[in-house]
This record gives C-alpha cells, structure tokens and sequence, in this order.
C-alpha cells in the first residue's frame, strides 16, 4: 500500500496545511476532539518557519551562483 503523505516537501506543505484546516472543521465526524489535534498544530508552526527559511535560502543560492558565475564570464 502507498503511504498517504507525500514525499516533496511542497507537496507535503499543501497536504498537511489541508489536512489541519479539514480535520478541525470536522473533529466531531472524525472522532477528534480539540486536544487530539494539539500536537499536529503544534508541530505545524515550525515545519511551516522552517520550509519557508529553506526555500528562501535555495533561492538566495541561485541567486549568488548566477551572480558568480555572470562575474565570472565577465
């Protein structure tokens, strides 16, 4: 059986975003309540600062490289 979360990381951010988002809107249907989603809130904070921080940084990277390698041929 495949596993359900998916593996990329953007993929991950929309499918966990979308997962809290439908899971407190239907805790009762689900069988949840509040506190249950507590530690999925919790940790959704940092994965969000973190992957955020992470894309940010990629982009700086290949700005800095263009900007090299532009020097460079100059």
């Amino acid at each position: 059986m495949a596993d359900y979360i998916p593996g990329p990381d953007a993929s991950f951010q929309a499918w966990q975003s979308n997962f809290v988002t439908y899971a407190n809107a239907n805790l009762a249907a689900l069988g949840l309540v509040a506190a249950d989603m507590t530690p999925i809130t919790a940790a959704q904070t940092p994965w969000q600062n973190g992957f955020t921080a992470h894309i940010a940084a990629v982009n700086a990277a290949k700005a800095a490289k263009q900007t090299k390698d532009e020097a460079r041929a100059a």
